[in-house]
C-alpha cells in the first residue's frame, strides 16, 4: 500500500468529517472507517466516489469487496 494512497484516504474522510461538522477523529492506517469515526455508510459511499474520480480506479467494479480499515481501503486502490 502506498503512503500516497492511505494520505489521500485520510484527507478526504477528515474532508467528509468537517463537512458535516463531526468531532474530528485521530485518523491512522489501522483505524476502522466505520467504527472509530463518526462516519456512516452514505459519508463512506461518498469518500469511495471521491477516491474514483481522484485516482480513476474503481475496484469495486465487479462487486463489493469487504473493508474495515483506512489500509485495508487503501490497498484496494494501489
Amino acid at each position: 500500500m502506498s503512503q500516497q494512497t492511505q494520505d489521500l484516504i485520510i484527507h478526504l474522510i477528515e474532508e467528509v468529517i468537517k463537512e458535516h461538522a463531526y468531532p474530528l477523529a485521530s485518523l491512522s492506517a489501522h483505524t476502522h472507517i466505520l467504527a472509530d469515526t463518526p462516519l456512516d455508510s452514505l459519508d463512506l459511499a461518498i469518500i469511495v466516489v471521491k477516491l474514483e474520480e481522484k485516482t480513476g480506479k474503481d475496484p469495486f467494479k465487479a462487486g463489493f469487496i469487504p473493508f474495515a480499515t483506512i489500509e485495508e481501503l487503501a490497498k484496494l486502490y494501489d
